[in-house]
């Protein structure tokens, strides 16, 4: 297990970073590649993008070869070349050059990725509510909170802020802590602890769980830091934040989501508790899920927004799992089998869109978990299901330069991400690599090598052109980067110009926009520059997954 490097996480905070300003668009051509790099045996490809032909030969280091064949038109450029170097093994620090353009430098070695897992956790701590990240300030949300239907005091202090919001949803709450106890690394052992508190508290009674604290009450002004919120939740400015109950039909007092049961939440959370130990309570979170299928979503209060789910099968499949791996009953693991086969393949998977969150987390986890421990029938299922949507994410990605496959809706590098992630865990499940490359791509396009030049990981790398003008309020209020938070990613351009942003200056990244994805590096823009706990957690999984 890798150590917490403290110093690392405390400069994640404070957000003292050397970075590159995104360089002057010019008339091209560019260079776009993974800034972070490259470790020795992975697949290595450039794409150099442009508005004119080209030919000739490109460089890294002392190897060369030949731009290839132009890959034609896609996005905002007229003329793609894809430059692959996967014989460049390092160790050492490079750059991709072409006649007088070249990359950002970037690393191939053992070690390229050393400390990105430290700055992805150094984020989450950013993110904690009932602490304080700001020195000398007071801990947040102590008074959480009030159940918005008895009028009870309910202790639900803990957790992470979502987003950039200062509410809490345990939809994303709850996959984060399940998902940072199966990464080996002390920090987020820790960090699944600190989440794994709030999760036991949401189930007070057995027919009792909670799928929100706080509400989108939370985005009226003024903005503030996590503890100086001052919305009102009926309590009073500053006062105790609403508890949503989730009970199984739409809720909201004006809106309404589609909830139709509990076991989407009830599920996930209970596949949290057994994989921290506390088996009484992953029962009983396990039985509300059973005797109450369907999925829970997130209330809306001043707007008609949420997140939504369209499974709880991935879910209580989970919860199955990990019970099983718990106690070694059989039943949790006929169960498990069971909810598997109805799961299936993710449904996203080679769509052009899909709702918000609606498949959330885009990565059925529990068929990982689950094909060790069956026989070769069951395993070959398992097999498949995840083979089928990679088959389909592979057919739309090979027909672009970028071999970018997955769709370009909100919060898409949880897409990207989730279709990475699935790819590496099927080859570590069958010894199948034939997803290998376009998983590198999908981890690449998240790290740099994208139409716009810019890492989606807020001032990651150290010194590389990456967002810097996060939707955050520690940046805008505080001066300080939150350091390692993913921020959502692109956008169609269809989806941006339905959203009504604040002025911002000139967008720099202009020349790179086009009709099939919108990117801004600006605080203004929350569909596409707004951090997210679950996709930084997500992060983290797949590049532990990638070096295990």
């Amino acid at each position: 297990m890798r150590p917490t490097v403290v110093a690392v996480a405390l400069l994640s905070v404070a957000c003292v970073v050397a970075r590159a300003e995104p360089p002057a668009p010019g008339p091209g051509p560019w260079i776009r590649v993974n800034q972070v790099g490259y470790l020795p045996d992975d697949p290595k490809v450039a794409v150099l993008s442009g508005p004119e032909p080209l030919a000739g030969t490109f460089r890294v280091g002392d190897f060369q070869a030949d731009i290839g064949p132009d890959q034609g038109a896609w996005g905002p450029f007229a003329h793609n070349y894809r430059l692959d170097f996967s014989a460049v093994r390092g160790p050492g620090r490079f750059r991709v050059r072409f006649g007088e353009v070249e990359s950002p430098e970037f690393a191939i070695g053992a070690d390229a990725y050393a400390s990105v897992p430290d700055a992805l956790l150094g984020f989450m701590r950013l993110q904690r509510c009932g602490d304080n990240p700001a020195p000398g300030e007071p801990k947040c949300h102590l008074q959480d909170a009030i159940d918005v239907y008895t009028d009870e005091k309910v202790d639900l202090v803990g957790g992470w802020h979502d987003a950039a919001d200062r509410l809490k949803h345990m939809i994303t709450t709850s996959y984060c802590v399940a998902a940072l106890r199966l990464v080996d690394d002390e920090g987020a052992q820790a960090e699944a602890r600190h989440g794994a508190a709030l999760v036991k508290k949401l189930h007070p009674r057995p027919d009792v769980i909670y799928v929100q604290i706080g509400d989108d009450r939370d985005h009226r002004p003024p903005a503030t830091l996590w503890h100086d919120d001052r919305s009102d939740y009926g309590h009073g400015p500053g006062g105790p934040r609403s508890a949503w109950p989730a009970t199984g039909k739409p809720e909201g007092p004006k809106y309404k989501n589609a909830s139709t049961g509990k076991a989407s939440l009830a599920g996930r959370c209970a596949a949290v508790m057994a994989l921290m130990g506390d088996v009484e309570t992953a029962r009983s979170m396990y039985r509300l899920g059973l005797d109450n299928p369907g999925v829970a979503m997130s209330v809306p209060v001043a707007a008609p927004h949420y997140y939504g789910e369209s499974t709880d099968w991935d879910d209580m499949e989970w919860a199955a799992v990990e019970l099983y791996r718990a106690t070694k009953e059989p039943k949790f693991l006929e169960d498990a089998v069971a909810h598997a086969d109805r799961a299936g393949d993710n449904a996203w998977m080679g769509r052009d869109a899909h709702g918000h969150y609606e498949f959330f987390p885009y990565v059925n986890l529990a068929h990982w978990r689950l094909h060790e421990l069956v026989g070769p029938e069951v395993q070959a299922r398992l097999a498949g299901y995840y083979r089928t949507g990679l088959e389909r994410i592979r057919e739309r990605a090979l027909k672009n330069p970028y071999r970018i496959g997955t769709p370009m809706v909100w919060c898409s590098t949880n897409d990207a991400i989730a279709f990475a992630t699935q790819a590496r865990l099927y080859e570590k499940m069958t010894g199948d690599d034939q997803f290998r490359g376009l998983a590198a791509e999908s981890r690449d396009w998240i790290l740099g090598r994208n139409p716009w030049g810019v890492s989606f990981v807020i001032g990651v790398p150290e010194g590389g052109v990456a967002s810097r003008r996060p939707h955050h309020m520690f940046h805008r209020l505080a001066n300080r980067l939150p350091v390692g938070g993913l921020v959502d990613g692109p956008v169609t351009k269809e989806i941006n110009d339905s959203l009504k942003f604040s002025p911002f200056e000139d967008d720099p990244l202009a020349p790179f926009q086009s009709d099939f994805a919108v990117y801004h590096d600006e605080f203004a823009d929350f569909s596409t520059n707004e951090p997210i706990i679950d996709g930084t957690v997500s992060l983290l999984l797949l590049l532990d997954v990638w070096h295990r």
